[in-house]
């Protein structure tokens, strides 16, 4: 009798092990149908959860990334294009509670060598005659690791007026750069024109020059970078030349930038632009444009005190940028 019982337990065991549990809800994915311009197109939509302002993980080479859903039909829906991160038609998308990874004000850091090439032009107003011609060369190589190497020549350049004279700066650095703050030092050539401590009179020089300089928030994003060069004149080392820049994010591939330099070295301007990015996701293969406009002046002085007549252009400014990454 001890067995029979034995028998139907096990056979209840089994019956009971053969039977379907509750079911476990799985979480909803969806695949990128396209990626464009400053959006993720996916092949779902509200009807299976991804409704505007929810989160989704988008699939990536080197993990996923959080974004947000900008609008959504019943069927598709776009999602932020998170700026650096490459996104694959095909990847794979998924509904998440989590916080947004994806910050336009805080960008990954990338790596990559950027060459960017300016060129304005400086129209006299006022009093003021003639004009300026500048331009400035800038190369970047970012390593993988928090290490940059820098190349800037410029702003080099002429004005021209009642005389004709030139400008010019030239540097390499390197530096400490972390996505979000930078700090390192340059070396090069400066042309300046100062007082001389002894005489009064005025002296020009190109001497050598190195310099420090630092960021404060992300590159491609939101950020501000000041830099302070000093060089070698007829007083010794000392202060010739300031320089500052800034980013403003206005949205996916849009930045206000900023800039402003000038010191003992017969020029200061300062613009505002508009920073378009035309082509890429912001690594190797981008291309940037930035058209921008300002004010500033050039001064030639006479050789005799630092307050006598000072002569050269002063007036508006207007500038286009190209920026290339490889």
């Amino acid at each position: 009798m001890e067995r029979v019982w034995v028998g139907v337990a096990a056979a209840a065991v089994f019956v009971l092990g053969a039977m379907p549990g509750p079911a476990t809800a799985q979480p909803v994915r969806a695949r990128v149908v396209e990626v464009t311009g400053g959006s993720v197109v996916i092949d779902r939509g509200t009807g299976h959860g991804f409704t505007r302002g929810a989160g989704a993980e988008i699939a990536t080479h080197d993990g996923s990334v959080v974004v947000r859903v900008q609008s959504a039909s019943p069927d598709s829906a776009r999602l932020q294009r998170p700026f650096g991160v490459p996104i694959a038609v095909g990847a794979a998308v998924r509904l998440t509670g989590a916080a947004a990874t994806a910050k336009r004000a805080m960008p990954p850091r990338l790596s990559y060598l950027g060459i960017e090439g300016r060129i304005a032009g400086l129209v006299a107003l006022g009093e003021t005659e003639g004009g300026a011609l500048l331009g400035e060369l800038r190369m970047r190589y970012r390593a993988r690791v928090p290490l940059a190497l820098s190349l800037r020549l410029g702003p080099v350049g002429v004005a021209f007026g009642s005389e004709s004279f030139g400008v010019g700066h030239a540097e390499v650095g390197v530096s400490y750069d972390h996505r979000i703050f930078e700090f390192g030092a340059t070396v090069g050539a400066t042309a300046s024109e100062v007082e001389d401590d002894d005489s009064g009179l005025l002296s020009e020089s190109l001497g050598t020059s190195t310099g420090v300089f630092f960021r404060l928030g992300a590159r491609d994003g939101f950020y501000f970078e000041a830099g302070m060069t000093y060089s070698y004149t007829v007083n010794g080392f000392e202060w010739v030349l300031a320089r500052f820049d800034g980013s403003i994010p206005l949205g996916f591939g849009r930045w206000l930038v900023l800039t402003a330099t000038g010191g003992r070295t017969r020029f200061g301007i300062g613009s505002l632009g508009l920073r378009l990015l035309l082509r890429g996701g912001g690594g190797p293969g981008s291309l940037f444009l930035t058209p921008y406009f300002g004010g500033g002046g050039f001064f030639d002085r006479d050789d005799t005190t630092f307050f006598d007549d000072i002569r050269g252009p002063a007036g508006l400014l207007f500038g286009l940028g190209l920026e290339r990454r490889y």
